[in-house]
């Protein structure tokens, strides 16, 4: 229970499950069903797009940095 716990805090997909059970028992989501299905089908959809977003924002951080390090070489070679 204790790795399942660190899991918790370090993982971005483990946790972007237990917060979306935690928004969905919170607002009571449903998506699609009105009864318990609609709780998994709106819970997974939530992580479906949470983990959307993150893996967006980790290609625009790449794409970022790879700009970034172009530009300095760049700058370097101008200087020289």
């Amino acid at each position: 229970m204790a790795r399942k716990f660190f899991y918790l805090l370090t993982c971005e997909y483990c946790f972007s499950h237990y917060i979306a059970l935690l928004f969905v028992l919170f607002t009571k989501y449903q998506l699609l069903f009105s009864d318990w299905r609609g709780y998994i089908i709106g819970g997974f959809s939530l992580v479906w797009v949470a983990n959307f977003y993150m893996s967006y924002y980790a290609g625009i951080r790449v794409r970022l940095k790879g700009d970034r390090a172009e530009a300095e070489l760049k700058e370097e070679a101008l200087d020289k």
